[in-house]
């Protein structure tokens, strides 16, 4: 009986009548566009102030440790553009699937493959990289008029 009537007790001491507060909502769309524009404005700023920054090492042309870490800025390069087109709705059979990720991407910089490594690798990341910038650059072609102005879209060497 007792704990009948401490049972009716604790459970009458919870209720008070009054609604139980509302969940708060989800984040909000625009205040994490503010947060992801500081962060992608932050790391211009380290960027910006790290360019010329004396007592940086200078970067060896023909070190394939080098080679290795370019070529892989290469294609997070390549990554990024490739979301910035597709986020356009541009290209979206080119720019629209998943992020290009050879096995290699994730090495640490300390990481020294040999240079035919870096050629093999290089040939790959150069089919990618070409598909997309012939597509574009044919595009841009197509909307130039001028037959002269045409040959200056997309010069290469």
């Amino acid at each position: 009986m007792r704990a009948l009537l401490l049972a009716l007790c604790v459970a009458a001491c919870g209720q008070t009548g009054q609604k139980a507060p509302e969940a708060p909502e989800g984040p909000n769309p625009s205040d994490l566009n503010i947060e992801i524009g500081r962060y992608g404005a932050m790391l211009t700023q380290i960027e910006d102030h790290t360019r010329e920054r004396p007592g940086a090492s200078e970067v060896e042309a023909d070190d394939p440790r080098d080679l290795a870490r370019r070529l892989r800025e290469t294609v997070w390069e390549y990554n990024l553009e490739r979301s910035r087109l597709c986020a356009k709705g541009l290209y979206a059979e080119l720019t629209c699937g998943p992020a290009y990720e050879p096995v290699w991407i994730s090495e640490p910089p300390t990481a020294t493959p040999s240079l035919q490594d870096v050629q093999t690798r290089t040939n790959a990341v150069g089919d990618e990289v070409l598909r997309l910038w012939n597509a574009v650059c044919e595009d841009a072609r197509s909307r130039v008029r001028d037959e002269q102005e045409r040959m200056y879209v997309c010069p290469m060497e």
